[in-house]
Formats: structure tokens, C-alpha cells, sequence
């Protein structure tokens, strides 16, 4: 039987395991990523595939596909990443070079970008299976997004599309490191949400109003993402207006990529979405008044939290 590999590269680690046909982890690794060099971090996903197979007894023959899930943008046709925002490649053929290391055929080798892959792991196995329009977005330090329709990942004819987290949704608003300002990513992703609590308890402060917000802060030592929502749980007015209004981004946001994608399921992960359903409950009611014709067929977009967590970049790119 042949395995997959499936390798989720990222900005701080490399995170890689052997997956079975059924999404099932069979064996992980994990290391540092080298970010000195774009070959520096072909070798780190070099020393990945050499690690598993090591570790699980298996030649080159026994490998039938390596998947890498890369953030930025992704030619998955040639193998080569165009440009990453937080890895050191500009056109690097990634493929090839990985390839050149380990000796498994360039053709057994399959890049993807990191949402993308991890909306493909989730159509297979998780939130989206059994489904044919899928769409999924991560929250976490950006906002990212990949859109399944029949198995088939839709990226445009550059393979630079479905790049949701830079679409506007306050014109002329927050600029965004895209170059755009107003990106839902400047109001929807973790660190946005934790810019509006700060700004939120200065607030408060100068009116002389003190908030459970600023207490939980001091007991973390920073504010997170996690602040208000925890800061509401106990009753905190402040925290709940940020709460609030953070769902009023998240829901003009999501509204638009229903109207353009009209998906069954719309799955939420990343970070934020560990809050369940104090997150997904208020913004299924929101999203529901501001999607064209608000569902009136009966026919809405179903809004659920991902199921697969961190694992979902790893399966979806032995997917590939």
C-alpha cells in the first residue's frame, strides 16, 4: 500500500505526519522552520520526509504522494510558490528541490496554499464531507480561505485567488499590510479583535469605568483575542459591546462570501472559532438578516465550526 505525507509548512514550524486514506494520522513530526533561506526551508521539509520514513520503516517506493501546504501564493501546476509573506520564497521551485533531496519523484509531489489545503482536509473529513460547495475560512492572525466545489480547489487562473481575508468591508478603514485599507483581516482576525478590546478598556478607563476586560488581561498578560469573550461571560457591559460589534465585522464579512459562493457549508476555524457556539450562534443571526434575499428558498449556507483543528492543513495537503 502506498502512503501519503502530507507536510503543513508555516512562518514558525513545520508540522508533518503520514496519513492514511481515511485522514487518520499515522505518524507526526514536527521541527523549527529554517526561514534563513528559501533553500534552508526545503531542506527543513527534506529532513520531514527523511524523518517519517525513518521513523516508520519506508523507502522512496513505499511513498505514493508528498503534500505541501505553504502559506502565500501557490502555482500548484509547476510546483513553485510565487510569493510568501512570511517564508523567504519568490518563484522557488519547491517541488524540484524537494524532489532533488529526498529523491521521491517530482510528480508524487503537490503544493497547495495552506487554506486551501486545510479546507480541502475538512471537505474529505471533516465539517465538509458529504458536501459538494464547500467553503471554509481560518481566523487566527490573518483571515484565511479556500473554496471546495466538486473536490476541486478554486484558486483562479493565477492561483492567486479566494483571498476572502482582503476583501473590503469598511471602505477607506484600517490599512491592511495588502495595501488595501478596510480588509475584513484588519476587523475579523485574532489580533484585530484584540486591538478592539485594548481600545475598547482606554475607553472605559478615561471615563473612569474599570472592566473585567483589563483585569483578565493582567492575569494573561496581554490581551487576546479570548479577553472579551471571557469578559462577557461575566457580565462585563464593555466586553460585550466589543463582542458585539466584532460579530458585526465577522457577519458583513462571511454575508459576502455567501452572496459571491453561495456554499452548503461555511465551516469556521483558526483560533477564535474555539469559541464555539458563543461565537456561531449570534453571527448565524446576523449573517441570516444580511445574505441577499436572506434565504427566503428555505436554501441557506450552513455556518458550523471546522472539526479537524491544527490537523487540517497536514491531511488536506496529503490530499493533494
Amino acid at each position: 500500500m502506498k502512503r501519503k505525507i502530507g507536510i503543513d509548512l508555516g512562518g514558525s514550524n513545520v508540522a508533518a505526519a503520514l496519513v492514511g486514506d481515511g485522514g487518520e494520522i499515522l505518524y507526526r513530526y514536527a521541527a523549527k522552520t529554517d526561514r534563513g533561506s528559501a533553500a534552508s526551508v526545503i531542506r527543513g521539509l527534506a529532513d520531514a520526509v527523511v524523518g517519517i520514513e525513518r521513523a516508520c520503516s519506508l523507502s522512496n517506493d513505499d511513498i505514493g504522494s508528498i503534500g505541501v501546504a505553504c502559506p502565500g501564493s501557490v502555482d500548484r501546476d509547476r510546483g513553485v510558490v510565487d510569493f510568501s509573506a512570511n517564508l523567504p520564497f519568490s518563484g522557488d521551485d519547491v517541488a524540484g528541490g524537494l524532489s532533488s533531496l529526498t529523491g521521491v519523484d517530482r510528480g508524487r509531489i503537490k503544493l497547495s496554499n495552506d487554506a486551501d489545503a486545510a479546507a480541502l482536509g475538512e471537505y474529505h473529513f471533516g465539517a465538509g464531507r458529504g458536501v459538494r460547495e464547500f467553503l471554509m475560512i481560518t481566523i487566527g492572525t490573518g483571515i484565511g480561505s479556500g473554496y471546495i466545489n466538486d473536490g476541486k480547489i478554486l484558486t483562479g487562473f493565477n492561483h492567486a485567488g479566494g483571498e476572502l481575508g482582503h476583501t473590503v468591508i469598511v471602505y477607506d478603514g484600517e490599512p491592511c499590510a495588502c495595501g488595501r485599507r478596510g480588509c475584513a483581516e484588519q476587523y475579523c482576525s485574532a489580533p484585530a479583535l484584540a486591538r478592539q478590546t485594548r481600545a475598547a478598556v482606554a475607553e472605559s478607563e478615561a471615563a473612569g469605568v474599570h472592566t473585567v476586560m483589563s483585569d483578565i488581561a493582567a492575569r494573561d498578560g496581554k490581551f487576546s483575542a479570548r479577553t472579551p469573550f471571557r469578559a462577557a461571560e461575566l457580565g462585563d457591559e464593555a466586553a460585550v459591546a466589543v463582542v458585539d460589534r466584532y460579530v458585526s465585522y465577522l457577519a458583513c464579512a462571511i454575508a459576502n462570501f455567501i452572496n459571491i459562493f453561495q456554499p452548503e457549508v461555511l465551516a469556521v476555524g483558526g483560533g477564535v472559532s474555539n469559541e464555539g457556539e458563543r461565537l456561531l450562534a449570534p453571527l448565524r443571526d446576523r449573517v441570516d438578516a444580511e445574505i441577499y434575499g436572506n434565504g427566503a428558498s428555505g436554501a441557506r449556507t450552513r455556518i458550523v465550526r471546522a472539526a479537524l483543528g491544527n490537523d487540517a492543513g497536514i491531511v488536506g495537503a496529503a490530499m493533494l
